[in-house]
């Protein structure tokens, strides 16, 4: 049977039977691949419009690059070819492959098995630091990824020889379920929607559910009988006003409104609904996930009856940091908030191939716990890649260094890392396991636990003789090379050539099982990357994250100095980024000292100015790790002189402001920072609003607040 014969059956097939998605794999020379491509694409009478050809195309301009996935979000093809000569994209992969209608394809193009695991991948310098030499070893993700399309019984393999594979249908039960229907999953929810407007008020509902889910429909159809049946005026927002059309859409209306009543939909941004005051009887936000969460904070005080809803399994990991940081603070702040979910697929059938294919391929499941049991022969662990633990004959905890190799050798070691770190982090992406499996600058430290894994540590590599010949024009702005993220901004920043020039690791990311966290796993994780560090000769250890009060606790009690805090927020975590670094040699030492004391400088400097309404708190721990300048024997006086008059404290603020930072330079341990020093700094060092103080610390007027600051200034 020639192969153009077992093609043609097999989508004589698909048009005969109802079948699940599927993933055609198409490998081989690449022209020959193409035409392949193109010919499947003609068999199935797929029109232009609704398919999407991602990659070189041979012959026709009717193509996308991989790295427009974002664009196309929402959107819906019968069939989608990839083309991996073009790179691969991880996150483009998983995102596209949401976007393929139920029985269709996704067409993989890619060079013969045998050679793309060694095939020079386009992409590969944008997922590498500059200057890092590549390796001219295979890729072990793509060598995972060929093991996982081999071994998948629902995937097809065509060749230039051959055909392998065969469709999946669906089952018989399932056919009775009308695609795109409303679900009586979808109708629990639209109901629940429904009842939220009435009863008590801030208990937000939060919808959360996997692409395909019907997670759209169910608000525009609890809109719509809102709107018609109950006369309620509805406002949805998100990031994008294109993030919603399909909810308007089964609303039935761009702007629904019924004649004659104030009743209806409609959209307003974000920042618009804070800034300005709109009635509303309830509030839809949707893709919350991408939502700064102090502007979801502040959206659910100002707006009593609130709707949230968000993709779980977000291309970009943006649903888990919504399952990670906001609703525990719904836990906290909304006693009563409920919690609804959809499992059931409306676009494509349930058990779909596709969806299994790359959520097994980016281990996009939530993480199990597994115990890992490696026998003599597949143990690589030896010295110096492991560090042992004395702590009892019972207990087995080492400290291992991962290499790609025994990552994908061990498919239960590599999936107990991904997890922890998809489930601890809330921007862990498909991208990011491409990384850990082919980033050469990249090391992997596991903590286990009797071979368990509850934590994880990832290095990159920065700075060095790949930025030397660089250096001046990086602190003179005129370049900005990828990756070396510390080493550059610091570099650029201080106007020190040395940042760009010193061997520097700098961890990315810790993640520590939810269950073995406050037990000193992460401190002895960064231990054991410290030693390692100094006897490979690097100088400076360095970290960059969003500052919080818990995260810069970790920090400062394992000897990091805070060296620059950003003036924006991040998108995802909505906290300023903060960098901090710890010296392994003496020059290293110089950087750093100066660089904090830079850093104190300009934090007072800037700190009512950028960072006026951040969190006090997180501030006041930061300026425990400044050095001030001490008071004269004048300034003293003045300050003894405010403490037993009644003069209004704006008098003296001055002198006080510099009582307070001397004062809390000198403190060592975050719990001896006095319980009152958050009203100082806010009132002193921020200049905070009046009205913010009053309602912030529960003061009664001005006065209360003048007599709270000289206790205060005692306090200290």
């Amino acid at each position: 049977m020639d192969l153009n014969f077992k093609i043609q059956n097999w989508l004589k097939e698909r048009l005969n039977r109802t079948c699940h998605r599927q993933l055609v794999v198409i490998s081989g020379p690449q022209e020959w691949a193409e035409k392949e491509s193109q010919a499947i694409l003609t068999s199935i009478n797929v029109t232009e419009s609704k398919s999407l050809w991602v990659g070189d195309r041979i012959g026709s301009a009717q193509h996308i690059d991989c790295t427009a996935y974002r664009q196309h979000l929402g959107k819906e093809y019968a069939a989608l070819a990839y083309n991996a000569y073009s790179g691969l994209n991880a996150n483009a992969l998983m995102a596209f492959s949401g976007s393929i209608s139920s029985t269709g394809l996704m067409v993989l193009i890619c060079p013969a098995l045998e050679i793309w695991p060694t095939f020079r991948d386009p992409q590969v310098t944008n997922r590498s630091s500059f200057g890092i030499h590549q390796s001219n070893g295979p890729s072990h993700f793509i060598l995972r990824l060929i093991s996982l399309i081999q071994s998948d019984p629902n995937s097809i393999i065509i060749t230039p020889q051959d055909f392998n594979g065969q469709n999946s249908y669906v089952a018989l039960p399932e056919l009775s379920r009308t695609l795109n229907e409303t679900t009586p999953e979808q109708q629990r929810v639209i109901e629940n929607i429904i009842q939220s407007t009435e009863g008590h008020r801030h208990r937000p509902v939060v919808l959360t559910a996997d692409r395909g889910r019907g997670k759209s429909s169910a608000l525009g159809l609890a809109a719509k009988v809102l709107i018609y049946r109950n006369n309620k005026r509805i406002i949805i927002t998100a990031p994008h006003k294109k993030n919603v059309e399909q909810v308007f859409s089964f609303a039935q209306s761009d702007l629904l409104r019924i004649p004659g009543v104030d009743a209806g939909l409609r959209f307003v941004p974000p920042d618009v609904l804070l800034v300005d005051d709109y009635e509303t009887d309830l509030l839809f936000i949707d893709e919350a996930a991408a939502v700064p969460s102090s502007i979801l904070k502040a959206l659910l005080e100002k707006y009593p009856r609130v709707v949230l809803s968000s993709t779980v399994h977000g291309y970009e990991g943006a649903g888990r940091g919504f399952e990670l940081r906001f609703k525990p603070y719904l836990e906290r702040n909304n006693k009563g908030w409920k919690a609804l979910s959809l499992k059931t697929p409306i676009r494509w059938y349930r058990e779909d191939c596709l969806e299994a294919f790359w959520f097994r391929c980016f281990m996009m499941q939530d993480a199990q716990p597994f115990r890992i049991e490696r026998t003599t022969k597949n143990n690589t662990f030896n010295q110096p890649n492991r560090h042992s633990l004395d702590v009892g004959q019972t207990q087995r905890i080492e400290i291992l260094t991962l290499s790609s190799h025994q990552l994908i050798e061990e498919p239960e070691l590599l999936k107990q890392t991904f997890s922890l770190l998809v489930n601890a982090h809330y921007q862990t992406s498909p991208d990011d396991l491409v990384r850990l499996l082919d980033a050469p600058e990249q090391r992997v430290f596991a903590y286990t636990h009797n071979s368990q894994v509850i934590g994880v540590a990832l290095i990159i590599e920065e700075g060095g003789a790949q930025l030397g010949q660089l250096s001046k024009s990086i602190i003179q702005g005129d370049r900005r090379v990828k990756g070396h993220l510390v080493a550059q901004n610091l570099a650029l920043h201080t106007a020190r050539e040395e940042f760009c020039l010193t061997k520097q690791w700098r961890v990315v990311r810790i993640a520590v099982d939810q269950r073995q966290r406050r037990n000193g796993v992460a401190s002895q994780l960064l231990s054991v990357i410290k030693d390692d560090a100094e006897a490979r000769g690097i100088e400076l250890l360095t970290s960059s994250f969003g500052a919080s009060r818990e995260i810069l606790h970790f920090w400062f009690q394992n000897g990091f100095s805070p060296m620059k805090l950003g003036f924006k927020r991040d998108a995802a975590s909505d906290e300023a980024s903060l960098i901090v670094g710890k010296a392994l040699s003496a020059n290293a030492l110089t950087l750093v000292t100066n660089t904090n004391g830079q850093f104190g400088e300009e934090l007072n400097y800037h700190i009512s100015r950028y960072h006026r309404m951040t969190d006090t708190a997180m501030l006041t721990q930061l300026l425990t790790q400044c050095h001030h300048e001490s008071l004269t024997q004048g300034e003293l006086q003045q300050i003894e002189c405010f403490l037993a008059s009644k003069n209004p404290f704006d008098t003296f603020a001055r002198v006080l402001a510099k009582y307070l930072l001397a004062k809390l330079s000198s403190i060592k341990q975050s719990s001896e920072i006095p319980n009152d020093a958050n009203l100082l700094v806010a009132t002193l060092i921020q200049f905070k609003p009046i009205q913010v103080l009053i309602k912030e610390f529960a003061l009664i007027g001005k006065k209360d607040l003048n007599q709270r600051i000289k206790l205060a200034l005692l306090g200290l």
